[in-house]
């Protein structure tokens, strides 16, 4: 059996964006003259769940209010892209990786909770970086109607590239992402960001602080053994 593909679950798994994610739903909370102002606990509670694709929706119903929660998001999603685009860094390893699998003829795909426009913009903020290096597959929010930890991203993630789930690994920054990934079968590695730590995830899922293809192999022949047996 061979390593045929990658798969990065979400912007987080690729650079730390999560800071300019709630400051981007803060500033199109201004915009609509709400007097909503979520602070890190808040954001990051409301993004554990997973599972819906309208988090200012969510937080509406739990105030009682009724607001845009539509217009609220796509006011949010220019927000973040214009973030994005300022300028982003990749986070430890992921360059190499990227780098090993161009040379690998390892596909590489994106399953994200964003729409195309803050994808576009963290793309082009790191096109140096990635030296050129493009992605196979992109599975978006716009794509599915349950978002992690649903399979629904994953699943069609895997149609696209053609692979069984055997055949990919998945790297990913949260819980949800995880639960998802593993709900359609693929094996994962944990690369913790800001919104989650080590103990939050499946204890079956190895972990990783810093990608390294040994890593990233280590983890797909792991969790690949472990769902034979």
């Amino acid at each position: 059996m061979q390593l045929k593909a990658l798969v990065w679950g979400g912007l987080g798994s690729l650079a730390d964006c999560a800071d300019l994610d709630l400051a981007a739903w803060n500033g199109a909370f201004r915009a609509q003259g709400l007097d909503w102002s979520w602070n890190w606990d808040t954001y990051a509670e409301l993004m554990r769940p997973g599972g819906d694709r309208q988090l200012a929706a969510r937080f509406a119903a739990f105030r009682g209010e009724v607001v845009q929660a539509e217009e609220i998001d796509k006011i949010h999603q220019k927000l973040f892209a214009a973030r994005l685009s300022a300028g982003i860094h990749l986070r430890p390893g992921v360059i190499e990786l990227l780098k090993w699998s161009a040379r690998s003829g390892v596909k590489l795909a994106m399953v994200s909770r964003s729409e195309t426009e803050p994808v576009r913009a963290l793309l082009s903020a790191t096109a140096r970086a990635r030296e050129g290096i493009t992605f196979d597959v992109a599975v978006l929010r716009g794509d599915v109607t349950r978002m992690a930890p649903d399979p629904d991203a994953m699943g069609r993630c895997l149609d696209q590239l053609n692979l069984q789930p055997s055949e990919v690994l998945a790297i990913v920054d949260t819980p949800a992402t995880a639960q998802g990934a593993q709900a359609a079968g693929i094996p994962c590695l944990a690369f913790t960001g800001r919104l989650a730590s080590s103990e939050d995830f499946p204890s079956d899922i190895p972990h990783a602080n810093v990608l390294t293809v040994a890593a990233a192999m280590e983890a797909w022949q792991q969790t690949s053994s472990q769902a034979a047996e």
